[in-house]
């Protein structure tokens, strides 16, 4: 069995979360290449974390999750049941008070930023009796540090920031600065430490993120339409770009979903891709 389950966060906290993720298999071994996001997540492992690249860390069953600027490779024989939370990509540090580009490419772990809260967040998320129950603890949590923490001037700005960039990808970054009302070197600033990364890597994730929604929802083989829709000079472009990013090509991409169809899995893939 292998289901992934997308929960909408509440009104108050739609703002700053964009969505859960719950993922669950049993009995079944899993193996699959994951494409990086232009957002921070928190990551909780309720069973045995999978491998990361070949890598296993059985203690790390809580961690902020910093964004990637490359796919990573994971890989269970074990069941699984994984929680994910999606913040919106200007959010996070209302929550985290700390900077964001500190967990850049990498995974923390809850207990290692020096904070008792998230210790405790920790152990209720891992002992608590569904999946359910986990959503709640993680929605009390987050509420109480909004109320905790200092209101966050520039959450607003960002977030016309990022409609902006979402509507041209192609977004200069004075552009970018004077709808955030800040110079540029400020613009600068306050994007990395918000966001986790500098504003042309963010626009670089985005636009192959948003061309790789459209070949996971498609899953057709003519890639021209995404060439001239998102600034790719031609097909070679595109497909360095992609391979430099995603570890593969589009048409091996292509070949890995028909595969993730075959295996069945391919409705807990589109969940964690494209959840709206």
């Amino acid at each position: 069995m292998f289901s992934g389950e997308i929960i909408i966060p509440s009104v108050a906290l739609q703002p700053f979360v964009h969505h859960y993720w719950i993922l669950k298999t049993c009995q079944t071994s899993m193996s699959q290449l994951i494409m990086p996001m232009a957002c921070l997540k928190w990551m909780f492992h309720r069973k045995r974390p999978f491998e990361i690249d070949g890598k296993a860390e059985d203690s790390m069953k809580a961690t902020i999750v910093g964004i990637y600027d490359k796919a990573i490779q994971i890989h269970s024989d074990e069941d699984i049941e994984l929680i994910i939370v999606f913040f919106k990509p200007y959010a996070a540090k209302a929550i985290l008070n700390i900077p964001c580009q500190e967990f850049a490419r990498q995974n923390i772990d809850l207990d290692d930023i020096g904070n008792i809260e998230f210790h405790d967040l920790k152990n209720r998320i891992l002992d608590a009796a569904t999946s359910e129950e986990c959503i709640g603890i993680i929605e009390d949590f987050i509420l109480r540090q909004l109320i905790k923490n200092e209101d966050n001037v520039y959450m607003k700005p960002l977030a016309k920031v990022f409609a902006q960039m979402n509507a041209n990808p192609e977004a200069r970054i004075e552009e970018l600065a004077g709808v955030a009302c800040l110079s540029e070197r400020q613009f600068r600033r306050v994007f990395t430490d918000h966001v986790g990364m500098r504003p042309k890597q963010i626009q670089r994730l985005q636009r192959f993120q948003q061309a790789t929604k459209e070949l996971l929802s498609a899953e057709g083989e003519n890639l021209e339409p995404l060439l001239c829709k998102y600034g790719y000079t031609d097909h070679s472009h595109f497909n360095h770009e992609f391979h430099e990013i995603a570890r593969i090509s589009p048409t091996q991409y292509i070949e890995m979903l028909k595969q993730t169809r075959k295996e069945g899995t391919i409705k807990a893939y589109r969940s964690y891709y494209n959840p709206e």
